[in-house]
């Protein structure tokens, strides 16, 4: 896990989606996750993500979020997000720019895809498609994701990058 490449991400996202929610973020990074994961043989971040009631969350940038991340890494945080608590729920704006430079193009096609697949869904809508991933569905409820359960249907030259890459790698 990338925890610095998370948070850029996150940055990256608020910048994009001014006044993000913790779910709409969430559910973004699991998507360009998944696709830059299926589509190319490796993750973006390698976040762990764990099967919640409401679709799949990533772990570390969940706490990032929440403000809940440990002593450890604050550093990392301190200055990223902005947290916006006049809404129903919280919004996040980001703070400064994000360090482009952590990310690959095809990151950043990513999670400009999964920024736009996102943008004007609602949290049922977004929910529903979560609940009908494979590897959502296989995990137990509120336990982790396999990033194995990520690449089911996916093509079998990209799985197998996959699997050289997980030689060294998250996966």
């Amino acid at each position: 896990m990338d925890k610095e490449k998370a948070v850029e991400a996150l940055v990256y996202i608020a910048r994009e989606f001014p006044r993000v929610g913790r779910f709409h973020a969430s559910k973004i990074l699991y998507f360009a996750e998944r696709k830059h994961l299926r589509e190319y043989g490796r993750p973006i971040v390698g976040d762990r993500y764990i099967a919640m009631e409401n679709g799949p969350v990533p772990s570390f940038a969940y706490d990032v979020l929440r403000g809940t991340v440990v002593p450890d890494d604050r550093e990392l945080v301190i200055g990223a997000l902005r947290q916006n608590d006049r809404f129903r729920h919280p919004a996040y704006e980001a703070e400064r720019e994000p360090d482009l430079d952590v990310f690959s193009a095809t990151d950043i096609e990513c999670l400009n895809w999964a920024i736009e697949h996102c943008r004007l869904k609602t949290f049922g809508a977004i929910s529903d498609e979560t609940h009908t991933h494979v590897a959502w569905d296989r995990a137990r409820l509120n336990g982790p994701m396999s990033f194995d359960d990520f690449m089911d249907g996916a093509d079998p030259d990209v799985v197998e990058d996959a699997e050289e890459f997980a030689s060294y790698g998250v996966l």
